[in-house]
């Protein structure tokens, strides 16, 4: 099979996009020959991009009075962003919070809210705690679902990318989510997991934006993280890529949810921090820290050798270019980010820590629901070899269910 190398001319034609597009969002509408100065793009590459766009109703052009300077020549026309062309839905179905972000055509955030829930919230109540904060953004702002075109939506644990899972309990939450949302707008829905959506938001929009290898860890009450390899969203076999929660620190340490023991999770996670703070909330340790609280220090420093000695064995085996840290523990900065950067550098070879960033997220909450709103819009170069429709999870198993398992 011949080796795929449009990966980086997609990515390059995909920055392209994304500077005119942000051009237009910041400085208003304009001609083709301001745009093309605005970006620095030649004339034959911005029409090809603005074709592009055009055809995927992502602007509008309209013919504008010029006869004062041009006579009776060709009309000018001017582009700007088509705000009714389309939109899209992201949510992010957390472990403690869900988060809802709407977007238009143009990756124009038009809506984004929040809400807090509890870690045992059922999921019919998390989707309909989600499906409130749709329906209050699109109020507020004034928002028609009608041009909705899809929705991307990240859930909590291994989702494979026939989006699907084998333990039953998690194949029944996706089939909810899936088919609750199925119902209520009648677009397409894909579910995937919500750290890797977060990943891919970072890799499109943030602290990996332009790069073709991240690494991407997510330090909540969850530990996990995501891979963008060679330019792609990386998912392993079975969906469980990037895992890093879950792997062992101490072989006799405690007892972990995935059935083994000392886990990365079971040490740094935000309630494991809060216990060994001996306090209930994240701001009190942010506080503490703050305040010069050596207790506290010592404690997101231990906590911080641990991570960078795990991400310095994942740096080892995937050499990415930057790794980013997202998730609330993420807000301890230098308190956390400075023994993570010096274990990393510790315990990776010198070709892999050469040039290696390890850097804070730049999204906040709505990374994930981004992401989703990523695998809608499906502009990003990211998601080559990504399905392209969602799935049906029962399909999936039977067609997997024919092949025979060689492990």
């Amino acid at each position: 099979m011949a080796k795929d190398t449009a990966g980086p001319l997609r990515l390059l034609r995909e920055t392209h996009e994304d500077r005119v597009l942000t051009v237009l969002r910041t400085q208003g509408a304009m001609t083709r020959a301001q745009l093309a100065e605005r970006t620095g793009l030649s004339r034959a590459t911005l029409s090809s991009i603005v074709q592009e766009l055009l055809a995927a109703d992502a602007l509008t052009e309209t013919a504008i009075d010029d006869t004062t300077t041009r006579g009776r020549g060709r009309p000018v026309t001017q582009l700007t962003l088509n705000a009714s062309g389309g939109l899209a839905l992201g949510m992010d179905l957390g472990h403690r919070f869900i988060q809802v972000t709407i977007a238009n055509v143009a990756h124009e955030v038009v809506g984004s809210a929040g809400t807090d829930c509890s870690e045992r919230t059922p999921w019919s109540k998390r989707l309909d705690l989600a499906l409130d904060l749709v329906d209050t953004l699109a109020a507020d702002n004034g928002i028609s679902l009608s041009a909705l075109a899809g929705v991307g939506v990240g859930v909590v644990g291994p989702v494979s990318e026939t989006g699907g899972h084998r333990q039953p309990s998690r194949a029944t939450r996706i089939h909810l989510v899936r088919d609750g949302l199925t119902d209520r707008f009648g677009v397409p829905v894909y579910v995937d997991n919500n750290t890797r959506l977060a990943a891919l938001g970072e890799a499109i929009w943030g602290a990996g934006a332009g790069l073709q290898n991240v690494l991407y860890l997510r330090l909540s009450y969850g530990v996990g993280g995501g891979l963008v390899l060679g330019g792609h969203l990386f998912s392993g076999a079975g969906g469980a890529a990037g895992e890093l929660g879950h792997i062992t620190v101490d072989p006799r340490g405690p007892k972990c949810v995935c059935g083994g023991r000392g886990c990365l999770e079971r040490y740094v996670s935000l309630a494991a921090i809060l216990e060994e703070c001996g306090v209930r909330r994240f701001d009190e340790v942010l506080r503490r820290l703050a305040d010069g609280d050596r207790a506290v220090r010592a404690v997101i420093s231990t906590a911080g050798t641990r991570i960078g000695e795990v991400l310095a064995a994942a740096c080892n085996t995937v050499n990415p270019e930057t790794v980013v840290i997202g998730g609330e523990l993420a807000a301890a900065g230098a308190s956390l980010l400075d023994p993570i950067r010096d274990a990393v550098r510790k315990h990776t070879h010198n070709q892999v820590r050469h040039g290696l960033q390890i850097a804070p997220a730049a999204l906040g909450h709505d990374d994930a629901a981004r992401g989703g709103i990523a695998l809608v819009l499906r502009r990003s170069a990211l998601l080559a070899g990504y399905p392209a429709a969602p799935a049906d999870p029962d399909e999936a198993a039977a067609t997997r269910d024919r092949i025979p398992d060689l492990g």
